[in-house]
């Protein structure tokens, strides 16, 4: 049946647009650099259609701002980034990069299929979502085919199904802690690979940003998630289960900036943001007891930086401002 009915976009539909918007235009500038710098053909055949993907995604969000008279975002352009510089990420920390991003766009276009409400947005992101699902499962295929990718722990199966007897199983402090359950080890070692990431970008930025005080603020940024990355390896450690290794090695020795700052500042306040998302579900979905305040801290800790990163983008006049509802009051005001 053909509907009549041609309804405007929702805020929940602007909201998505909007943001991916954003996301897409600095992932064009982060994957161009990184292309035009790898070495490996199978990566560069992945970041090929990543770049494809995302200049696609940006020209159809247009057309649908354009159709409901919406101003096109600034996000990114040429502009922020340098064609003539060195690399500043080896090949195999481009290819983790871009497998925590397709990961980042799968979690995001699924949450976008559930706040829109018309079939064409719907149809739109149900279909990004299969993108980021292809090249999440392409990434991970040659980060396995290259022994670069690190499987979670394995578990022998119990011999059968069972209940939680008694609230021991919460303990976490004192007397007979329980070992970690799978989804527990499932929440710590996917938080702590993303923290190790999130490190190592931001050490790269740190190393190349021009301003002195952004650079002192992502030095205190590359601490919070060393911060992290200790508590997860400490959590890991005791329960004898093995963790991921750092990336930061693979960082090179540039130092002049491939990017602009604010395509740098952007990157760092995405991969904060995400990371206490991440951190509540970990939270949420985490029994024992000696596991909440360490999420908890973890949180904390992300807000004093993402707080430190609003004003800083504020202040340079960096922070694009999404759209906002209707002020009512200054609307009757007389």
């Amino acid at each position: 049946m053909i509907s009549s009915h041609n309804p405007g976009l929702t805020s929940g539909e602007i909201a998505a647009l909007w943001s991916q918007y954003l996301s897409d235009s600095a992932s064009v500038c982060f994957n161009k650099h990184m292309l035009m710098h790898l070495k490996d053909q199978q990566i560069k055949a992945i970041f090929e259609q990543a770049i494809s993907l995302s200049e696609n995604h940006l020209e159809k969000i247009k057309a649908f701002f354009k159709k409901e008279n919406y101003p096109i975002p600034i996000g990114f352009t040429e502009n922020d980034l340098k064609e003539d510089i060195k690399p500043l990420f080896s090949d195999s920390l481009s290819l983790h990069f871009i497998n925590i991003m397709a990961i980042h766009g799968c979690h995001g276009y699924s949450g976008a299929v559930t706040t829109c409400t018309r079939k064409d947005v719907r149809d739109y992101f149900t279909q990004c979502m299969i993108s980021a699902m292809e090249i999440c499962n392409r990434t991970k295929d040659v980060l396995l085919d290259k022994g670069l990718y690190h499987r979670p722990p394995s578990l022998l199966p119990p011999d059968k199904p069972e209940f939680v007897k008694h609230d021991q199983f919460l303990a976490g402090w004192l007397g007979d802690v329980r070992p970690l359950s799978c989804i527990e080890i499932t929440d710590i070692y996917f938080n702590l690979k993303k923290s190790i990431l999130a490190k190592a970008v931001t050490h790269a930025f740190s190393q190349v940003i021009q301003s002195k005080k952004l650079r002192k603020f992502l030095l205190k940024a590359v601490d919070t998630k060393d911060k992290h990355i200790k508590t997860f390896y400490e959590i890991l450690n005791k329960e004898n289960l093995p963790a991921p290794p750092t990336l930061d090695a693979e960082v090179t020795d540039v130092t002049t900036s491939p990017f602009s700052d604010k395509l740098m500042m952007f990157h760092v306040g995405f991969l904060f943001s995400t990371a206490m998302v991440y951190y509540g579900t970990g939270f949420a979905s985490s029994p024992r007891r000696d596991l909440a305040p360490k999420y908890l801290s973890a949180i904390a800790d992300d807000t004093q930086v993402g707080n430190e990163w609003m004003g800083l983008m504020i202040d340079n006049g960096w922070l694009e401002q999404p759209p906002l509802g209707q002020d009512r009051d200054k609307l009757t005001m007389k």
